[in-house]
């Protein structure tokens, strides 16, 4: 038998195509020929590829804000030692006001005279004109003292001028007894004045008197 030339060609191509067709049945029926992929993010299964995800939980937008709070470098102590310095520095202030208006109080004088002499501890010779002739006077004083000894001045004082300061002590008493002496020239002719002190400089009593000239009395 003979076999034409032009059917070899349609041959070989038929025998491709048959054996070609027979590999592809063979891949289809065969189960275990599923292709394996690994996938960088998800669950691997033969052949079918699940992409895993968890699940998302929801934001809580139950936020509790806070105020901010700034520290001035002092605790609630300092505040507290603060206000009782404060509270203790105006008790402190209180006494001392209370003592000046004490002291003003506290030195009363009941008597005062101006006198030639002092006799068994009474004024002699009282008078407020004295002439020029006496050698010397005295201021008598009766002073009541409620409080401790303290200071006082006699200061004698010839036409507005101080001429003698004279300081002693007087005790805590009902009725102190003091008395001061001064030196009268027969110059001194004029207006004199003793002005009662206390250790602060305060006036408690003054008493005036005058020294007349003897030669014109007559």
């Amino acid at each position: 038998m003979k076999i034409p030339r032009g059917a070899i060609p349609l041959g070989l191509v038929y025998l491709i195509f048959i054996i070609t067709n027979k590999n592809k049945n063979e891949i289809q029926e065969n189960p275990n020929n599923f292709l394996t992929t690994t996938p960088t993010s998800g669950q691997v299964i033969k052949g079918i590829i699940k992409p895993t995800s968890k699940p998302i939980n929801p934001i809580n937008n139950s936020i509790k804000l806070k105020h901010l709070q700034f520290d001035s470098g002092r605790t609630a102590k300092d505040f507290t030692q603060l206000q009782d310095a404060v509270q203790i520095e105006q008790k402190e202030k209180t006494p001392k006001t209370d003592q000046k208006n004490d002291e003003k109080t506290i030195l009363l004088v009941r008597n005062i005279q101006i006198c030639k002499a002092v006799d068994n501890r009474k004024p002699i010779g009282s008078d407020v004109f004295f002439s020029n002739k006496v050698d010397s006077l005295y201021c008598y004083t009766r002073i009541q003292n409620t409080g401790k000894k303290q200071e006082v001045r006699h200061n004698w004082y010839f036409e507005n001028v101080l001429m003698t300061q004279i300081r002693y002590n007087v005790k805590k008493s009902n009725i102190y007894r003091s008395w001061s002496k001064k030196t009268i020239y027969s110059t001194q002719v004029g207006h004199w004045r003793v002005d009662i002190q206390d250790s602060n400089g305060n006036i408690i009593g003054s008493k005036t008197f005058e020294i007349t000239d003897a030669s014109i009395d007559h």
